[in-house]
């Protein structure tokens, strides 16, 4: 695993010969070093800092500043003191280190265990000093941090251009990234790559998500090939395939060109988790409660200005009275796997074939309508780049949300707006949606108690232009009469 990369950084107690001997059966390259600066990481798999009984402190100092570095660079890192008592003592002196992901602490640890472990990382490749990481379009460049994370993961590139895909609000930035490769066969410019930058603990979640639920169940070609990942000490960066010539659904959506993947997406490429719903009767409860449990709804997250501002549409109703309203129906639903946050950016669309990019939200079992209320509502309510973000209330927009939305269009479908009305594409896509939730509820009251949840959801965020704000409030105060109407509806 090491063959990349076959140094070893040995800083503190210099190893015994029979540590060494054991290094060099595995063709491990051990080099003592005084300090970390001005170390070349790039032929290394692994950092040890070895801890005698004088523990110096020049050694604890070099661990706690460089550390994080060496992490990012790929390497594995032992942390390894002769006794207990050594190793109270470097916990003492070294906590900022010890709770970090990527290292490892040992008291007293055989020679050839340590040697076996370290040879057994995978570093990866050899990242290049010289490569060229450019971003387009003047968006925001990538931090030092990040970027040894790119020349870790496209080590095989001599420049790559990274193409900013905008998307939710959470605060992973998601990237096509577009490679020059002078080392291949087939020629120097292969297809694209999708790059996600986040959490190292948001991505360790959607890559296993990806080997759990869309390896077998999505079906190939409409979600990305997932490559391994790159993990630094905070950071992590998720690569895969990505669908060249494809743009999101969230701009089909808008030129009113949706229809024909929105099917597609509802019933290829999500079909094989909601197939799942039938292998089992349906729940009894309330949807409400189910989204709850399955986290996709948080209720102390929802921020207190939506209800006050809702005061302006005349809802007095809190979260609780909204939230206790829904959660006396007494409703029937089919479950299975969720995406949990499906919205206009996360999809893109080929060929009228629309492809899921991020699957980071993903639960094992919520109601079969969540995902076509969340994909509903977000198409409703966001606000469109076109829109005047500072232009706080747009009447023409909230009167036909208030169409769309009355408790009527639940029971049926809404019909038809203006064709020449600016909003007649929202009303298009809400249309066909509003006809899937319907037509796949196990009860009456299921898809728009599920429509009532997810506006409550987007009331989590309030950090957007007053345009945005002005969307959020009224997706409240649709939420609220929603589930007025469904408690009147039950007595």
């Amino acid at each position: 695993m090491a063959k990349a990369r076959p140094e070893v950084l040995w800083f503190g107690t210099p190893p015994p010969p029979e540590i060494q001997r054991e290094f060099v059966q595995r063709n491990l390259h051990l080099l003592c070093c005084a300090s970390a600066d001005g170390v070349d990481t790039s032929k290394a798999c692994a950092a040890v800092f070895q801890f005698g009984s004088d523990m110096p402190e020049d050694v604890v100092r070099t661990a706690d500043a460089h550390v994080r570095t060496l992490i990012d660079s790929g390497l594995r890192v032992d942390l390894i003191a002769d006794d207990d008592e050594t190793m109270g003592r470097v916990q003492a002196s070294a906590k900022s280190v010890l709770n970090i992901a990527g290292v490892a602490v040992r008291t007293d640890m055989p020679s050839h265990s340590l040697a076996e472990k370290i040879a057994r990382h995978d570093a990866g490749q050899r990242p290049r000093a010289d490569r060229k990481i450019e971003v387009a379009g003047d968006r925001e460049p990538l931090r030092e941090v990040d970027k040894i994370l790119f020349k870790r993961a496209f080590a095989h590139c001599s420049r790559i251009v990274l193409e900013e895909l905008t998307g939710g609000l959470s605060q992973a930035r998601v990237f096509a990234v577009h490679m020059t490769v002078h080392t291949s066969n087939a020629g120097a410019w292969p297809q694209p790559d999708f790059a996600k930058l986040d959490r190292r603990d948001k991505i360790e979640q959607e890559y296993r998500n990806y080997r759990e639920y869309a390896d077998r169940y999505i079906p190939l070609g409409l979600r990305p090939n997932i490559h391994d990942p790159v993990f630094g000490a905070e950071r992590g960066l998720l690569v895969g395939s990505f669908v060249d010539r494809s743009e999101s659904l969230w701009n089909l959506a808008r030129r009113n060109l949706a229809a024909r993947a929105v099917t597609s997406l509802i019933e290829e490429t999500l079909g094989g988790w909601r197939d799942q719903a039938y292998g089992k009767d349906p729940d009894e409860g309330s949807v409400v409660q189910a989204t709850i449990d399955a986290e996709i709804l948080r209720p102390c997250k929802l921020k207190s200005r939506y209800v006050e501002d809702a005061f302006h549409f005349g809802i007095t109703a809190t979260p609780e009275i909204i939230l206790d309203q829904l959660g006396k129906l007494r409703q029937r639903y089919r479950s299975a796997p969720t995406h949990g946050d499906l919205h206009g950016e996360n999809v893109r669309v080929r060929n009228d074939h629309a492809i899921v990019i991020d699957l980071a939200s993903v639960v094992r079992s919520a109601p079969l309508t969540v995902d076509l209320a969340g994909l509903e509502t977000w198409l409703a309510f966001q606000m469109p780049p076109e829109c005047n973000p500072w232009v706080y209330e747009d009447a023409i927009w909230a009167a036909e949300i208030d169409r769309l939305y009355a408790p009527a269009s639940f029971l049926h479908p809404p019909g038809p707006c203006d064709p020449t009305s600016k909003f007649c594409w929202m009303s298009s896509v809400v249309r066909q949606l509003r006809r899937m939730g319907i037509a796949i509820q196990s009860c009456s009251t299921e898809y728009q108690a599920a429509v009532a949840v997810q506006l409550l959801r987007r009331c989590r965020w309030d950090d957007g232009p007053a345009a945005d704000r002005f969307r959020r409030t009224k997706g409240y105060a649709v939420a609220a009469q929603l589930a007025r109407e469904l408690a009147a509806r039950k007595t």
